[in-house]
């Protein structure tokens, strides 16, 4: 019986390995709660300030709900390449996830309700990719490590591979590999989460296993964890367009384990 219960925890935390404590792209409503201090600096510090202002008052079922009736409205509706990218990001940069800030990590967390139990890593990507539409099973693929998440997420499209001799090089080969918006980043083997560019600033979006921190925003030449690892996987999301019809499609992504 030991052996069965050491097996199951196995599986269900993969995908955090080793993290030991150490043209209707206005269909949504696009105003943004800002902090005075976001003003001041025009940088993001908490996920708060990504959040819709017309969502303050909504739950979490609310909007998954929302966002779920306007996709299949989408379905039917011709859009560009660009409307897609801006309303997938919307839906997922500010209104989803800024409802996790604050979820506590945990290596065996995977509720599927912010701020109620643990999450993580790759539970909170995948969990948050399935609450916007994504059709995908968030067990398996946040099983998988995160070369094989990656390539699951890249529907046929490069994963980028970035490695370097330094932060700065690090940082500087990645923003010049990706375009405005949200994507995914695995952290050689043994972490994930979501790179986010906005006016030229890159951020790190995942649940932090420092110090138990969790869900959280930072920039990433600020961040510990980014500081750890020489070796990352990327897989451009928003700026997709294979990962983008299939999200407007309901098209399942098949989980690649390369084992």
């Amino acid at each position: 019986m030991k052996k069965v219960v050491f097996i199951i925890l196995l599986l269900i935390n993969v995908g955090c390995i080793g993290q030991n404590q150490k043209k209707k792209s206005n269909t949504f409503n696009s105003t943004l709660v800002i902090s005075n201090d976001s003003i001041k600096n025009d940088s993001i510090t908490t996920l708060k300030q990504l959040k819709l202002e017309s969502d303050l008052s909504k739950s979490y079922g609310t909007i998954k709900n929302i966002i779920k009736k306007e996709q299949l409205r989408l379905n039917n509706t011709e859009l560009s390449i660009d409307s897609l990218s801006n309303i997938f990001k919307l839906s997922l940069v500010n209104r989803i996830i800024p409802f996790w800030e604050g979820t506590e990590w945990s290596f065996e967390g995977h509720t599927s309700i912010p701020r109620k139990g643990k999450i993580a890593c790759g539970y909170f990507v995948s969990t948050t990719l399935k609450d916007v539409g994504v059709n995908l099973n968030r067990y398996r693929l946040a099983q998988q490590s995160p070369i094989d998440e990656a390539s699951s997420l890249a529907l046929n499209t490069k994963v980028i591979e970035i490695r370097g001799n330094s932060i700065t090089e690090n940082i500087l080969k990645i923003d010049r590999s990706i375009k405005e918006g949200i994507h995914f980043i695995g952290f050689d083997s043994s972490h994930v989460g979501y790179i986010l560019k906005e006016k030229g600033q890159l951020y790190l979006i995942h649940s932090n296993y420092i110090n138990y921190r969790g869900v959280e925003i930072e920039k990433i030449e600020n961040s510990d964890v980014f500081a750890s690892y020489n070796k990352y996987h990327i897989v451009e999301l928003s700026t997709n367009e294979n990962f983008l019809r299939s999200w407007i499609k309901g098209k399942e992504i098949k989980i690649i384990n390369q084992k």
